[in-house]
């Protein structure tokens, strides 16, 4: 029989497209690169609420800060809740300095707002009551280093009406000087006066905490079930509810809520959810709420600002959670979850509770500590 003839051996392979791990790193390198939980885009620092060298006054269970508010001469506003409610201000030479107690009972909330030429009116509101005071901040602006201690001026009470439980927010003052309130707990939209007056306009039942302006003119809000509402007096007796609802997951309808509010600058309405976490989107025109989804697997976001980067942030954080820094993106319509908040300078504390922010007049972020014993904390954004 014929040999036959070896078969030509067969060509080797083409080599496949290969994804190769990421290499271990070491402990340390892996925790800074990989494993960093806490916020690494800007700089954080964080105050205690006490002027330097200073024996605390505002005290363990009294120090959770409900309200923050920046004015044009520089200081910082702030008001605390608690056992009791103290007003203070953050000034940079003398650090937090506490103005006086605004409630000597307990208080679960509360609201600042600027009237003009260092004027500001603030209020609170808890189980047992609230109230309501004009607080002249001229004399606490323009401050030195040579005065050691920070300036204090008095808190002016002023009234509310029968049935007005508290104040929970403000909202304005409007172009025409119209200021706007939220008395909780029972959900009264009030009017008031820049000098003080109160006036009752309509009832809310199963109100949320919140408070903004539509249009830069009608009071808009929300309510039981995460339904909104607003006050025009277009409309027969001003108040109506609006078709639309915050979004929430499927089943949970009888326990959604509204937890946060904000208005940008271009009048966009923007909100945060109390049960699911969710940030929503008010479009007017179309008269609906758009989700924009979860920043974060936790469950309520507390607060909403807009920076001047025009990104919003928020603070994201469950009942027992660690509050999360996040920032939304509008025109690429992308969260970031920035982090934890934690600071070494000029006090090193790691903030696990957060409940109001407000941008400075410089475009810092400040945030409000809500835990016993509760500190100031300012965010730096990256410059953009």
């Amino acid at each position: 029989m014929p040999r036959k003839t070896p078969a030509a051996p067969a060509p080797e392979p083409e080599p496949l497209p290969e994804l190769a791990a990421p290499e271990a790193s070491e402990h340390s390198r892996l925790y800074r690169t990989k494993a960093f939980p806490f916020v690494s885009e800007g700089s954080v620092y964080c105050f205690p609420l006490r002027e330097h060298l200073v024996e605390p006054s505002i005290l363990r269970g009294e120090s959770a800060i409900c309200a923050l508010l920046p004015i044009a001469a520089g200081n910082v506003y702030g008001l605390t809740m608690g056992k009791r409610s103290h007003l203070f201000y953050f000034h940079p030479g003398f650090g937090v300095a506490d103005v006086g107690v605004v409630c000597d009972g307990p208080a679960r909330g509360g609201a600042l707002v600027d009237v003009g030429n260092n004027v500001l009116l603030g209020g609170w509101w808890g189980e047992s009551g609230g109230g309501l005071f004009r607080h002249d901040a001229a004399g606490e602006t323009g401050q030195g280093m040579e005065q050691f201690r920070g300036a204090k001026t008095a808190i002016e009470p002023l009234a509310l009406p029968k049935g007005v439980g508290g104040i929970a927010a403000f909202a304005g003052p409007t172009e025409e000087g119209e200021l706007y309130a939220l008395g909780m707990p029972e959900g009264t939209l009030l009017k008031v006066a820049l000098t003080g007056e109160v006036e009752p306009m309509a009832q809310i039942g199963g109100a949320a905490p919140v408070l903004v302006l539509k249009d830069g003119m009608h009071p808009f809000g929300a309510y039981a079930e995460g339904r909104l509402w607003e006050y025009d007096t277009f409309y027969t007796n001003g108040l109506r509810a609006l078709d639309a609802e915050a979004p929430c997951q499927k089943g949970k309808r009888y326990v959604a809520g509204v937890q946060s509010l904000v208005v940008t600058e271009d009048g966009a309405i923007f909100g945060g959810t109390s049960v699911d976490g969710m940030l929503f989107e008010y479009n007017d025109v179309q008269g609906e709420v758009v989700n924009l989804g979860k920043p974060n697997r936790q469950s309520n976001i507390r607060a909403l600002v807009e920076g001047r980067d025009r990104r919003l942030y928020g603070i994201v954080e469950e009942p027992g959670g660690m509050a999360h820094l996040f920032a939304y993106h509008r025109k690429k319509r992308s969260f970031t979850d920035l982090g934890l908040l934690g600071s070494a300078f000029p006090e090193y504390w790691i903030g696990h509770s957060f409940g109001c922010m407000a941008v400075g007049l410089n475009g810092e972020i400040f945030l409000g500590e809500t835990d016993d014993i509760s500190h100031l904390f300012i965010y730096y954004p990256p410059i953009r």
